[in-house]
């Protein structure tokens, strides 16, 4: 009998794909893309709103990426 293991994701992943979810303005788009469940990154969207720190968002984004956000 195999187990099944549970995956872990860093910060770094995890405000990566709230980012693109919002880039593409679709939770599903977003987590059709990366390859996982789009409740995992509605949940992530969540905590970082209620953390009320916003700047925690775009981390792991490149110097591109942070120009093209506020457009």
């Amino acid at each position: 009998m195999s187990k099944i293991r549970k995956r872990v994701y860093d910060e770094a992943f995890k405000g990566m794909a709230v980012s693109l979810s919002e880039a593409k303005e679709s939770v599903k788009a977003a987590a059709e893309e990366l390859g996982i469940d789009p409740g995992r990154i509605s949940k992530w969207k969540h905590q970082h709103k209620g953390s009320g720190n916003s700047s925690s968002l775009p981390v792991g984004l490149s110097e591109e990426q942070k120009k093209i956000r506020p457009l």
